[in-house]
């Protein structure tokens, strides 16, 4: 599990005029211009449609702490706004499911526009992400993280994947009272900050809701005399099958989860087992996470 902090004003701001800053046509496209002759001005079509699908990303911007205090003059309406703490392995099963969470460079000079070079299939992708994860040196106190989503809007994520919401000193005391309001039937604990001299101390005001007392949004099915092949997963569990069963009744519990798709022992992965979870988010899409263990319960990683 990575920590990782989203600053958040009551109401949308973007500070930095460089953000994703990219340029298009390198000084080598001379050279493929002069070869193209009259069909040249298809290079130029192709930079346009890159551009526009581009400019339709979004960003998705993360720190590492909570107690950056120019990220809360900055993004936070100058200590009004709140900061969000995430626990990233969840946050990838909604609607980040498949994005990496990619670390921003800092440099004092732009990378070099995107040329032909850049268009080849196995480039292209890496060549616009390490373009618009890059910002000034003068920005690298952010220590920022990003994701980079291929459409702009709402993203939805589990309920227990938000695990604290810091507000500001200076938030009004009708907007402190809404986010508790909102967050109070959900696994999330709510602090509020003071100024104390020169330090920022956090206390809590609303503590986060036991599992068992939240509201659901999934319908948390699951029967453990309907695992498929029982007797195979206890041989191959041993003494840790219990523990098992167990860790799927705490799956069961979270708000978002509807049912398990498939609990059972893995043909693609050799001395492993496999937990199929279906969660269902807030806006009622269900979403997929499957997840191997070894025969001593340790959760094996991901694969890419």
């Amino acid at each position: 599990m990575r920590e990782s902090f989203l600053y958040s004003p009551p109401f949308g701001a973007m500070n930095d005029p460089m953000e994703a800053f990219y340029e298009t046509g390198g000084p080598g496209d001379r050279i493929v211009e002069a070869m193209l002759g009259p069909a040249a001005g298809g290079l130029q079509h192709l930079y346009g449609l890159l551009s526009e699908t581009i400019d339709r990303f979004a960003l998705v911007s993360f720190a590492g702490t909570f107690e950056n205090l120019p990220m809360w003059a900055y993004y936070a309406s100058n200590f009004a706004g709140m900061c969000l703490e995430f626990d990233t392995d969840q946050l990838t099963i909604g609607d980040f499911q498949n994005e990496t969470l990619r670390p921003v460079t800092y440099a004092h000079k732009a990378l070099s526009p995107l040329s032909v070079a850049d268009m080849a299939p196995d480039r292209l992708e890496e060549a616009i992400i390490a373009r618009i994860t890059r910002k000034r040196a003068e920005w690298s106190h952010e220590k920022e993280w990003r994701y980079v989503t291929g459409e702009v809007g709402r993203k939805h994520y589990l309920d227990d994947a938000l695990r604290r919401v810091f507000i500001g000193p200076r938030a009004r005391e009708d907007y402190v009272t809404t986010v508790c309001d909102v967050l109070d039937r959900r696994p999330v604990e709510v602090l509020q900050g003071e100024i104390k001299g020169f330090e920022l101390t956090f206390r809590t005001i609303k503590p986060a809701r036991p599992i068992g007392e939240c509201e659901r949004i999934g319908a948390g099915i699951f029967d453990d005399e309907e695992i498929y092949g029982p007797e195979a997963l206890s041989a191959f569990f041993g003494s840790s099958y219990e523990a098992f069963l167990e860790a799927c009744r705490r799956t069961a519990a979270r708000p978002n989860m509807e049912k398990f798709a498939g609990i059972d022992l893995s043909t693609d992965r050799d001395a492993a087992a496999y937990v199929w979870t279906v969660y269902r988010l807030r806006n009622g899409r269900d979403v997929y996470d499957k997840r191997y263990f070894d025969r001593r319960l340790r959760l094996l990683p991901r694969r890419a």
